[in-house]
């Protein structure tokens, strides 16, 4: 049985890009999501009919993994699968989360292989969480045997190249796709992708560099929390809009991720989506309650409860220390 891992921090495109890969696979396909959130978001916006197991309230690599060994297990005996893939929480690492898959296979009895390690990176954070969360986020990069960068159109093309400068510099193996992929053609796809099934990340020692940013206070000693909401008020696009922009205040804490499902008064469904670098909504079809996961750090709980006007909000106590 295959693993194949598509990674990417919070908000870079992994689900967009699920969407765009699943239909191009034969055989028995099933679907882990791991969401940060006390809700399950992602699972429903996969467009496929291929069966989704979702792990949330944690991480994978971490709190979740024992959930995971047992998930892996279970999905091996009742649906015999040609290949798992396995879309992680945006704040996992890659090499943990293939560590955990190899103890399914060693510990376990398995019989598994982690066959692609796929990385969405979104260009216009880039810096920033490079230079924010050092090692930690840069792990994505570093393992990957195919890194898809997203949301490059608006960047210079100085900027452009010194981000694929930098990441060519971390990954000398990794195929690089620098376009926008969701413009790729079934068949450009899955050959960019066949390009990189011989490409070995996984056993590169850290360099001097590298253990240097493992020791950024930012990264090390970040905690991230997350906060979630249901039943949310209906709003107009206006309000969305408002809503959406509010969510870039500070006073709210260093908001890092927002996504989510909001309803109209005349019913109609809003997707959000929110990093450090974009907020927007589009209309989606959804037949479940609105409901939004706010993932960060030092989140201000009562603010972000009076913004949503929660009566009973969701009450989350886990922290998880990266």
């Amino acid at each position: 049985m295959d693993i194949e891992i598509v990674s990417g921090f919070l908000g870079a495109g992994k689900t967009t890009f699920l969407n765009q890969y699943l239909p191009l696979l034969t055989g028995k396909t099933v679907v882990v999501e791991n969401e940060y959130g006390e809700i399950g978001l992602d699972g429903d916006l996969i467009q496929s009919d291929i069966p989704v197991k979702e792990l949330y309230a944690g991480c994978i690599c971490c709190s979740l993994a024992v959930d995971f060994r047992n998930g892996i297990r279970e999905i091996a005996r009742q649906y015999q699968p040609d290949r798992i893939v396995i879309e992680p929480s945006g704040v996992g690492k890659l090499s943990d989360i293939v560590k955990v898959c190899e103890k399914v296979r060693d510990r376990d009895g398995v019989e598994l292989e982690v066959t692609r390690r796929v990385a969405v990176m979104d260009g216009s954070s880039y810096e920033e969480y490079a230079d924010g969360f050092g090692t930690f986020y840069l792990d994505q990069i570093r393992q990957a045997q195919i890194i898809f960068c997203s949301q490059m159109e608006e960047l210079s093309e100085e900027q452009k190249t010194g981000i694929l400068e930098d990441i060519r510099k971390r990954n000398p193996d990794a195929v690089i796709y620098e376009g926008d992929f969701r413009k790729l053609e079934g068949e450009e796809l899955a050959g960019l992708l066949k390009m990189a099934e011989q490409t070995d990340t996984t056993d590169t020692e850290m360099s001097q560099e590298a253990e240097e940013e493992s020791n950024i206070s930012g990264a090390a000693e970040l905690t991230f929390s997350s906060i979630s909401f249901q039943n949310i008020p209906r709003m107009t696009k206006l309000e969305t809009e408002a809503l959406l922009e509010k969510l870039q205040d500070r006073k709210y804490g260093r908001i890092l991720r927002a996504k989510g499902i909001l309803e109209t008064p005349s019913g109609e469904k809003l997707q959000i989506d929110v990093t450090l670098s974009h907020a927007c909504f589009q209309s989606c079809k959804d037949r479940k309650e609105s409901r939004v996961v706010v993932i960060g750090s030092a989140l201000n709980r009562l603010a972000l409860e009076e913004l949503f006007q929660k009566k009973s909000p969701v009450r989350l106590p886990k922290r998880s220390r990266i």
